[in-house]
């Protein structure tokens, strides 16, 4: 119900976005763009969007799919190579830049990159102040408006991402019932209750730990704060998926420990697809690059 209300909200209000083609865009075969919003809030968003003009030149009365790439914590869109490979396999590709990390999207009223310290902004107080709730809103908006450019299949929508890029992959599937296929690989922002009783100081949810030894010292705000967490968790975003789904679990990973990882994917009901990687940490899998390969080609 709370996230049905979001998506009517963004659905019923005005977006106003711009897109320019970079000075590098010289090719015949594909075009790269720089693309701006102003979110619900007015906070600047930025994405990258790369054209397929070679797969509208072969197939002129035929939409192209969307890819949405979602990175790591904390990152941002990164290099145009890597999701130029992704528009060669035959899609438009768009890729976001979440909120005040590596990137150039800022969050209005707080325009400084605060590198880490995202899971505990707002903790305590309403959700609606918390960042990755923000970027989830991004995310969505900006899935309304690369859904309205001529030319697009807005029927078939495809999501990927590893680690805080794997949460939102899954995230953004739950909640955009055009995603026809998800790509996880160990994603983050998931079993929050688990991973805040554990105090593991080497993983990712580390920020817990700061956070309740200077503002949560006897725990009085626990209840508070999990119960914003709860509808941020992958795990119940998992449950809601309908989309297929290629999902890579790292078996050594301290960052995402596997169990969370596990959860996630056995709370999946829809189709799904599990590469286990037995000797790898919270790091590239070279082989899930072909799993990835395989799976985006299948039924094209």
């Amino acid at each position: 119900n709370f996230w049905s209300k979001k998506i009517n909200y963004i659905n019923n209000i005005q977006i106003y976005y711009n897109i320019e083609q970079t000075k590098f865009s010289k090719f015949e075969n594909i075009e790269f763009y720089n693309l701006t919003f102003n979110s619900y809030d007015n906070s600047k968003i930025y994405a990258k969007y790369i054209k397929n003009i070679k797969y509208r030149t072969k197939y002129p009365d035929k939409p192209i799919p969307i890819l949405f790439y979602f990175h790591g914590y904390p990152a941002s869109s990164r290099n145009w190579l890597e999701k130029s490979a992704f528009s060669s396999l035959g899609y438009d590709v768009v890729a976001i830049d979440f909120r005040n990390q590596g990137g150039l999207s800022k969050d209005v009223g707080n325009s400084s990159p605060s590198v880490f310290g995202h899971l505990t902004v707002g903790l305590d107080e309403n959700i609606e102040d918390m960042i990755f709730y923000k970027n989830i809103l991004d995310a969505l908006i900006l899935s309304k408006i690369v859904s309205s450019f001529k030319g697009i299949n807005q029927k078939e929508i495809i999501s990927f991402g590893a680690s805080q890029g794997g949460a939102y992959s899954i995230i953004f599937s739950a909640l955009n019932k055009n995603v026809t296929k998800c790509i996880s690989l160990y994603p983050f922002l998931a079993d929050f209750q688990n991973n805040y009783e554990k105090d593991n100081r080497k993983n990712a949810y580390s920020e817990f730990t700061h956070h309740a030894r200077w503002f949560n010292t006897r725990g009085q705000n626990t209840d508070t704060f999990l119960n914003n967490l709860f509808y941020l968790d992958t795990l119940n975003f998992a449950k809601l998926l309908k989309c297929k789904v290629l999902f890579g679990i790292s078996n050594l990973d301290e960052d995402c420990p596997k169990e969370t990882q596990e959860k996630i994917y056995d709370s999946i009901k829809s189709q799904k697809r599990l590469c286990l990687y037995k000797k790898y940490y919270h790091e590239n899998i070279p082989n899930f690059n072909d799993e990835i390969l395989t799976f985006l080609l299948e039924n094209k």
